[in-house]
């Protein structure tokens, strides 16, 4: 599982109940710095997020969304009637 999570969000970015375009473009910008940092978890003894590889959001992201693809072609090809049993 792949959980992207900022919990620094204060003030309006926090809220999800406002819906202004500055608001909505300022969310924009803290998903693109979000994508940037490295993967990370918590240590569940202290509580503080941990760098747990070199990888940032966004390639663990990419290859997360090769390896679904992987998935589904091997599904598709695997399927009683090969690629057709799951059409588009």
């Amino acid at each position: 599982m792949l959980i992207l999570q900022d919990d620094s969000l204060t003030g309006t970015l926090a809220s999800v109940d406002i819906a202004t375009k500055e608001n909505l473009e300022n969310l924009v910008e803290v998903g693109k710095n979000l994508l940037k940092k490295p993967v990370s978890r918590v240590n569940l003894e202290t509580g503080v997020y941990e760098p747990i590889d070199k990888m940032t959001n966004e390639e663990a992201l990419v290859k997360f969304a090769k390896i679904l693809s992987r998935q589904k072609q091997l599904r598709q090809a695997s399927g009683p009637l090969g690629k057709d049993a799951n059409p588009k």
